[in-house]
């Protein structure tokens, strides 16, 4: 862990912008209950040592019990005690006679603090309920993993970038505009890329990190109802688009987010595969 406190979970969390939207939202979600279960279980070993040491000082305030010396020959003792002086009276015992110990339940119930307890229960009970709900998180997880094209989730894993490929780029950081560039170069000890801008009127060349860079695969497995990013038509840029029928072999119909005409209308438009790609991370698109 780095002096931040940040765990591996949130470092992955930051690398995986181009994974699926779905898959996303899920490790997002598996980090945040991580955070919470850590500070349940963090507060509940607190209250088990906070009970535990009360009670060991509940049992060290007990009078001390005293033993005969001669506890090896009780028998021998208790025929003694039972002797009687020469008037028929009884000796006095001058050696404390030994008592019976408390049971271990006659320990528990003179320790037990039922407040204290009722905490420990209920924080075990968040803390496994936290648990069980990372796991079903992390199933799902594993079958999107399992029902994604296996080539579009090993790009997005993988990533990287060969010279002509075409990409998704964020010029400025945490901006939510995405444009179409073409990659020149990558430095994978870096991580930069070198890139230039796929608008005819346009010679700039882009240095941005991998961060801000999504590689272009062609998708697999979009069905109607998909929310993407895509290059609307007869331009260079992204937008937010809804899938509205499956793909074809080398385009899909969408409708783009706010796009209808002077009465209200959206209509379908055709987009290349090529210029399509899973809404980037924390694009707000639900």
């Amino acid at each position: 862990m780095s002096s931040n406190d940040e765990t591996f979970l949130e470092s992955f969390i930051e690398n995986i912008s181009t994974l699926p939207h779905e898959l996303r939202r899920n490790l997002e979600l598996m980090k945040d209950l991580d955070k919470s279960c850590s500070a349940v279980v963090s507060e509940l070993q607190q209250a088990q040592v906070e009970y535990v040491t009360a009670a060991r000082a509940k049992i060290d305030a007990l009078p001390v019990l005293l033993q005969n010396d001669d506890d090896d020959d009780d028998d021998d003792n208790s025929d003694k005690s039972q002797e009687t002086t020469g008037d028929g009276e009884q000796p006095k015992n001058t050696k404390a006679r030994k008592r019976d110990l408390p049971t271990t339940e006659e320990l528990v119930a003179y320790v037990e603090d039922p407040p204290p307890l009722w905490h420990i229960s209920k924080l075990r009970r968040q803390a496994s309920q936290l648990v069980e709900e990372k796991v079903a998180i992390a199933d799902q997880a594993y079958s999107l993993i399992q029902s994604t094209g296996t080539g579009e989730f090993e790009a997005a894993v993988v990533g990287g970038g060969k010279p002509d490929d075409l990409a998704a780029v964020q010029v400025t950081p945490s901006s939510p505009d995405w444009i179409l560039a073409k990659v020149i170069s990558h430095n994978r000890e870096t991580g930069m890329y070198k890139l230039s801008d796929e608008d005819v009127e346009s010679n700039k060349i882009f240095t941005l990190p991998e961060s801000q860079v999504v590689v272009l695969n062609i998708l697999e497995r979009l069905s109607r109802g998909d929310m993407i990013y895509a290059v609307y038509p007869d331009t260079t840029s992204f937008y937010p688009a809804t899938v509205v029928q499956s793909p074809r072999k080398t385009f899909v119909m969408v409708n783009f987010k706010d796009d209808g005409d002077e009465h209200g209308v959206t209509h379908d438009k055709a987009v290349l595969l090529k210029h399509v790609m899973r809404a980037p991370y924390n694009a707000g698109l639900t």
